[in-house]
């Protein structure tokens, strides 16, 4: 069976999986991206913060890879594997061994320094809950009866059909 789903796998052209890659890069940068309906968007605190975290999430990883391979060797690794690549020998270096790997691991992921530089902004910049988006689920009663929240979170149609004794069990 695997062999008979490998050949099948080899035989997509490659048109279609950078198609598709495309399509799929669009769809989870549009779903991340959305999360931020909820907050201020014009505010100059939130653009600040969603600017720098984009531009640390590029520049931290490339200072990293760095470390990677030498300019003069032969060896050609796709970009995926650049952070294990980085990873025994980056430039964070500590007597533990362990501690390096995962340090310059980490370091060396674009969506770990994203997710740090925003939480971190986020949390320590002063701004309203209107602002940061946290006032719909400020009081969880008045947010289910918002319409685009309750749009957002309801199960699909025919799903929901099933299901609707489930309200009146509690879940």
């Amino acid at each position: 069976m695997p062999g008979k789903v490998g050949g099948f796998i080899a035989s997509v052209p490659e048109v279609m999986v950078a198609a598709l890659l495309c399509f799929m890069w669009a769809m989870l940068t549009a779903l991340g991206l959305s999360n931020l309906r909820y907050s201020e968007a014009g505010s100059s605190r939130n653009i600040i913060i969603v600017g720098l975290s984009l531009f640390f999430s590029l520049s931290i990883p490339a200072y990293f890879q760095q470390y990677g391979i030498s300019p003069n060797s032969n060896l050609s690794v796709p970009s995926y594997f650049q952070p294990y690549i980085v990873a025994s020998h980056g430039p964070f270096r500590t007597n533990y061994g362990g501690l390096n790997y995962v340090m310059n691991t980490l370091l060396s992921l674009h969506m770990v320094i994203a997710f740090l530089i925003a939480v971190v902004l986020d949390n320590t910049v002063p701004g309203s809950q209107l602002e940061r988006g946290v006032y719909v689920w400020s009081e969880p009663e008045a947010a289910k009866r918002e319409p685009a929240v309750a749009k957002d979170y309801e199960l699909p149609f025919r799903v929901g059909r099933v299901f609707r004794w489930a309200k009146w069990v509690g879940l």
